[in-house]
């Protein structure tokens, strides 16, 4: 029934505890997502209804110098959406916040976006090429995702890890926003979507989902180091810090936080709130 790109990722491993319907898997084992050639060939060897994308280049800071961001995030899609299109495949696919520039906050999906960094403007080219190619499909632009997974570009567990190797010091930006949002919670988002796949006033949409609340990087990190320190009896300590402590090559929005009440209203999804999923997730860890 359901074709999944990016098996081993940590919203494609989330998605596989919760489906009870046969899945056929892709890994980038499976299947090199910069090689755009082979992307329908590989496609071709499935006759499923439903093609979830997990699959995506998304560390924010090698994507300013790594023309791999836009061979997987635009190009790649560009085929895949394409390949849905001819074979009547609805498609699924993730997006982020990061497309916007962090100007406003708490976005619907009617604000105009504006990616700052490269990683931003690849994702934007790949929603536009599945507006252009593809005529049964949902984006879902997510925040801050993250997992009990060890994956990587999680930051939980990279968070974990540090405190378990003895690091007494974390930083977290006070001038930074989003919306933590946990890819058990957008892994049921999805779900909730499979049963409104042939209902025409829901799909062909961009929809907005994250766990609800918008946070600083540095109060984010600071209930992760309260519920780590707690499970683990570790001894970190949290600090204060601005974005520019950091030093980073990509520019990072500044408030990124997402709006979710269109997906909820019309999936008649009841979002939990951020800190109560990352609770159940830091239990998993």
């Amino acid at each position: 029934m359901i074709t999944l790109i990016g098996k081993n990722s940590q919203l494609g491993m989330s998605l596989l505890d919760k489906i009870n319907v046969h899945v056929d898997q892709i890994s980038s084992n499976d299947l090199d997502m910069r090689d755009t050639s082979r992307i329908v060939n590989k496609l071709q060897n499935f006759n499923n209804k439903i093609l979830i994308n997990c699959s995506a280049f998304n560390d924010v800071e090698d994507a300013e110098i790594n023309k791999d961001a836009f061979l997987i995030n635009h190009l790649a899609v560009k085929e895949i959406a394409k390949y849905c299109s001819e074979t009547n495949v609805f498609f699924i696919h993730i997006s982020t916040d990061f497309v916007f520039d962090g100007v406003k906050g708490s976005y619907s999906e009617a604000d105009k976006i504006n990616p700052l960094n490269k990683y931003g403007k690849s994702k934007a080219a790949g929603e536009k090429v599945i507006q252009e190619y593809c005529n049964r499909y949902v984006i879902i632009r997510t925040s801050w995702l993250y997992s009990h997974f060890p994956t990587k570009n999680n930051f939980l567990f990279k968070i974990k890890t540090m405190m378990k190797e003895g690091r007494k010091d974390l930083y977290g930006a006070n001038d930074i926003f989003g919306s933590p949002t946990s890819a058990n919670s957008l892994a049921e988002a999805i779900l909730a979507v499979l049963p409104h796949i042939n209902d025409q006033t829901k799909f062909n949409t961009i929809y907005h989902f994250a766990d609800v609340g918008r946070v600083s990087r540095f109060v984010y990190l600071q209930e992760i180091n309260s519920l780590i320190n707690k499970k683990f009896k570790f001894c970190s300590v949290v600090k204060e810090v601005d974005n520019d402590f950091f030093k980073l090559a990509a520019p990072r929005p500044a408030d990124s936080s997402i709006n979710n009440s269109l997906f909820c209203n019309t999936f008649s999804y009841q979002a939990s709130e951020w800190r109560a999923s990352l609770q159940k997730t830091v239990e998993l860890l």
